[in-house]
């Protein structure tokens, strides 16, 4: 209500209280009116009243006069006797009404003067004074049924000398209150007069008044137009309202039909224009949000960050054209007495901006990616990421030769598959561990690529193109993580190594390293330990182990074995897992190398259920293995008890590139497990 009546004692305040005024001596002339005429009633009802004091006189005295006859020539008295009391009642009941009338005073003293309504009354007491005596003497003849001569000649000489008299008053009675009324007459005229002139004097206030305003608000809106005109045709921004129909209004920036290249005429529909722009889906975002701003109750500050048409592409066929690739949308809420009435829209062109800020991106990348190349290498031995780049050089291109050599045929290229997959997930884990997260991505990427075609039989010449791209790009990040070791190993010189270096514990350190960060990217709580001996050197065997082995046990123990948190403590296990390397030498020279993990363990049961769900072997033959053999199959290419991969497990090529690494060196590998406590891996190598 109070925003309803604010505009009224505003910018029309004038108006308001004009139109009140007038509407206000209206009301007071018309009540007046009303007044007047049941006063006019009251005043007609006094003076016929008046007048019939006069008449019933004279009808008593003509009553008395014909009782005399008739009492002389001995005629019947009963109809001259009726008369005369009739005359009676009749001036009594009179007299009555008319002090009654007089009584009554008006509710504006100014309409009936005091002065005229005592004279009234006075002589009304004067007709009063004459009439006493008289109805005196008439007094024992209505009572008396039989009256005598006399006392009706007493009574007629009565009547008869003063009936001039009475008559005389009950006329300057009449004048009296004949007066009182032509008075209220002209006073109520007079009123109506000054009512009228004051109306007409208002109204001329408002014709004068607000035409004058008028005209200045239409210069006023002439001006403002012709300056939003040259605004909305010279602003770079597109502008335009839009109304709680959806639709566009009158007033709009000429640089739309530039943005959008078509022309958005105003009325027009605006939803339909926006599907021609970007796809269903951002349409009906932008629907839902536009719904949104127009909900009362809803902030704009809270839905900015909500909004849709943020750097908004547009579809490709509009991109072709010669205007704008991206488009920025900004809506601003247009209320009105807290009513959302329509929303300010702004259209801004930001396709040199994104342009700038997707070249800015790639150089950061590149940056990033150089730094990231850079630090990676600094924190480790720059000798043993180059024997490993070297190492992945020949590998890749031994893959290369493999795809340009390889034969036709049903079995070739599944084989091809799984050895490609197998020897990649390798290089993942010792790229990983060396801290080369740039070929550990692609190598992850590779293994995206090569997913889809393990298992197929049907596979063809052209679906070893795509792997021939990820190979492509692998070995390039290569070459390139190779020319800043170069750089590195070149600034460092021929710097001999220092005597007092431990191989085994610099890999260890390595190792751990990895563990750590594979723990951290999966959410979990590691604690690493090592008891090895110190070694001035690695045997080949060894080294070969702990580069192609023993990360990606370590990396199976945090992604498999080690659970969250929240899930140990469930168990009443410790945060924090455990993942211990140990290595022992015995006596003949046989190396021993233990991967220990105190996780939730390798369970037949489990996986015996994951190869029955995935269909990898007949529920006969899994009936018929051991669980012995059910937990040997955690080391066949491509099995996994993972759902799905991501960067550090899934794939299902951890294990066997453990068992290829082992089986290349000549060594042996055992498993000592049990559900929901441990998982250890033992390796040993014989001597040569």
């Amino acid at each position: 209500m109070k925003n309803l009546l604010a505009p009224l004692f505003g910018k029309y305040r004038d108006l308001v209280l004009a139109i009140g005024f007038f509407l206000l001596i209206d009301a007071g002339v018309s009540a007046l009116n009303i007044a007047t005429s049941r006063l006019i009633e009251i005043d007609a009802e006094r003076i016929n009243t008046a007048g019939l004091l006069r008449t019933y006189s004279q009808q008593l005295t003509k009553a008395l006069l014909t009782l005399d006859m008739d009492l002389r020539h001995g005629n019947l008295t009963q109809s001259s006797l009726a008369e005369i009391s009739e005359a009676r009642l009749g001036f009594d009941d009179a007299r009555q009404s008319l002090e009654t009338l007089l009584a009554r005073r008006p509710s504006l003293a100014l309409l009936e003067p005091e002065e005229l309504r005592q004279g009234a009354q006075e002589n009304l007491n004067q007709v009063l004074r004459t009439w006493e005596p008289i109805e005196r003497e008439i007094g024992p003849l209505i009572v008396n049924a039989d009256p005598n001569l006399d006392t009706v000649s007493g009574a007629v000489q009565k009547a008869v000398t003063r009936n001039n008299r009475l008559t005389r008053q009950a006329s300057d009675l009449s004048d009296s209150l004949e007066e009182i009324a032509r008075q209220k007459t002209a006073t109520v005229r007079l009123i109506q007069t000054l009512s009228i002139a004051l109306a007409l004097l208002n109204f001329a206030f408002i014709i004068f008044k607000f035409i004058g305003r008028l005209a200045t608000s239409d210069r006023e809106a002439s001006q403002a137009r012709e300056e939003t005109g040259r605004i909305l045709g010279s602003v770079r921004e597109g502008l335009f309202l839009l109304t709680r129909e959806r639709k566009v209004g009158q007033q709009r920036s000429t640089s739309l039909d530039t943005l959008f290249g078509d022309p958005l005429p105003p009325g027009a529909d605006f939803y339909p224009f926006l599907n021609q722009l970007t796809s269903p889906e951002n349409a009906e975002a932008a629907r839902d949000y536009i719904d949104l701003l127009f909900n009362q109750k809803m902030k704009q500050s809270l839905l900015e960050q909500l909004n849709p048409l943020v750097e908004l592409e547009l579809l490709s066929d509009r991109r072709q054209r010669k205007g704008p690739t991206h488009l920025s949308f900004e809506f601003n809420q247009v209320r009105e007495n807290g009513d959302v009435v329509a929303l300010l829209v702004t259209v801004f062109d930001v396709s040199q901006k994104i342009r700038l800020e997707h070249q800015l991106a790639g150089a950061e990348a590149r940056a990033d990616n150089e730094i990231a190349l850079l630090l990676g290498v600094l924190d480790h031995n720059p000798h043993e990421v180059a024997t490993f780049l070297h190492h992945a050089r020949d590998t890749l291109q031994r893959i290369n030769n493999d795809l340009q050599n390889i034969q036709p045929g049903r079995q070739s290229y599944p084989q091809l598959i799984n050895s490609i997959a197998r020897i990649v997930h390798g290089l993942k884990g010792e790229a990983g561990t060396l801290g080369c997260s740039s070929i550990g991505r692609e190598a992850h990427s590779f293994e995206n690529v090569l997913q889809p075609l393990r298992g197929r039989d049907n596979i063809g010449g052209d679906d070893l193109i795509p792997v021939a791209v990820a190979l492509s790009r692998l070995q390039s990040e290569t070459v390139k993580l190779a020319a800043v070791v170069g750089r590195i190993q070149q600034f460092a010189g021929e710097r001999q190594e220092n005597e007092t270096r431990d191989p085994l514990a610099d890999s260890l350190q390595r190792i751990e390293q990895y563990a750590r960060q594979v723990a951290n990217d999966l959410d979990k709580q590691i604690r690493f330990e090592a008891a090895v001996p110190r070694l001035s050197s690695l045997p080949a065997p060894l080294a070969r182990m702990l580069r192609e082995a023993v990360p990606q046990l370590i990396r199976n123990a945090v992604a498999h074995g080690i659970e969250s948190p929240a899930e140990r403590e469930r168990l009443g296990k410790p945060a924090t897992g455990l993942i211990r390397v140990e290595l022992t030498s015995e006596a003949d020279g046989t190396l021993t190398m233990t991967v220990h993990d105190d996780g939730r363990g390798l369970s037949a049961e489990h996986l015996r259920g994951v190869l029955a769900s995935r269909g990898l072997h007949t529920p006969e033959a899994l009936a018929a293995m051991s669980d012995a053999e059910i937990v040997a199959t955690v080391f066949e290419p491509g099995f996994s008890s993972l759902d799905q991969a991501h960067p550090h497990a899934g794939r299902g090529d951890g294990l066997a590139v453990v068992k290829e690494a082992l089986r290349t060196i000549g060594g042996r590998l055992r498993i000592n497990s049990r559900p929901n406590s441990h998982t250890r891996f033992i390796m040993q190598i014989k001597p040569a």
